[in-house]
This record gives C-alpha cells, structure tokens and sequence, in this order.
C-alpha cells in the first residue's frame, strides 16, 4: 500500500494549510479528502484527467467512503466524551488505514490510461461546488507544495530521512 501517491498524500497533508483546507471541503462540502488528495498530486505532476476516471474513482471509492465516514463519526463522538481512550485511538487507526486503501485504489487506478482532458481541480470543483477563489486557492497549496514541499521530500528520500512532525493522517479531523 506504500505508492507514490501515498508518499504525497502525507507530506502534502503536512504543509501549512493544507489540512485546514482539505477537511473544511470534507465538513462543509462533503468533499472525499482521498479524491482530493488524488486530483493535487495529479496536478501537481502536470496532468489532467477525463470526466470518466473520475466518475470511476468516485463510484469506485463510496462503499469504503461510507465506512470510514461512519468511523470518522464514531471518532468524534469519542473525541468529544473523552479522547484520550483507546477506543478514541483505535477508531482514528482504522480511519487511517481505510483512507490509506483508498489511496492505494486510487494509486491503481492513476496507472490506467485515460484521456486527459480536464483539470483535476476542475473535475473537483464541479463535483464538489468549489468556487473558482476556493480552487485558486488549492492550486496555490499544490503550487506552494511543489516548490518546496517536494524538495524536502526528494532530500528525505535520499536521505532515508522523514520530513515533518508526528503522523499526519488524510481526512482525520479532531
């Protein structure tokens, strides 16, 4: 399940603002933080998508969607009653791990070949309702990721170092 795509997903749900955004289009606009974090790497890699891939990684990902969506619930709910159980922690490990699956689909699916012809901030948008401000300002995060977020990730990668603090996890809101 350790693909490019998951290597991105983490350290670009590092950089500053990067997560606020993200779980703000998760929470008010019912956004999959999985297909979003899909269409940033796409575009950071300089391609577009077709209209069809992603329709089929959408319908593909729902039915795991809905389970780490239930648990996500469940972890807030936890988190609000007290979160320093291990109930609390398991739910936030499951959640992680049911994302990283969806990464990994949809890792498999970046190696078909489709016809590239929209933005994947576009495709995202018009799913999702993302005002043109709001996609000006993801493609800012992505911009700003891939002048500097990647040359730390290519030093770590040489290095054998892991850049940034702590575990981020994708999607997984306090």
């Amino acid at each position: 399940m350790q693909n490019p795509l998951w290597q991105f997903s983490l350290e670009f749900y590092q950089q500053p603002h990067v997560a606020d955004f993200l779980l703000e289009c998760q929470d008010s606009r019912g956004a999959d933080v999985c297909l979003l974090l899909w269409a940033s790497y796409t575009s950071a890699c300089g391609r577009q998508l077709s209209e069809e891939s992603w329709r089929v990684a959408d319908r593909g990902l729902a039915p795991r969607r809905r389970m780490i969506t239930s648990v996500r619930h469940l972890r807030r709910l936890l988190g609000r009653i007290k979160k320093h159980t291990g109930l609390y922690a398991w739910c936030k490990r499951c959640e992680l791990r049911m994302e990283q699956r969806q990464i990994a689909a949809l890792w498999k699916l970046n190696s078909e070949s489709w016809p590239e012809t929209r933005s994947p901030l576009e495709l995202a948008g018009q799913q999702y309702g993302l005002l043109q401000k709001e996609q000006a300002r993801w493609a800012g995060l992505i911009d700003a990721y891939s002048t500097g977020g990647r040359a730390a990730l290519e030093n770590a990668t040489t290095t054998g170092e892991h850049t940034g603090g702590g575990s981020p996890e994708p999607g997984a809101a306090p």
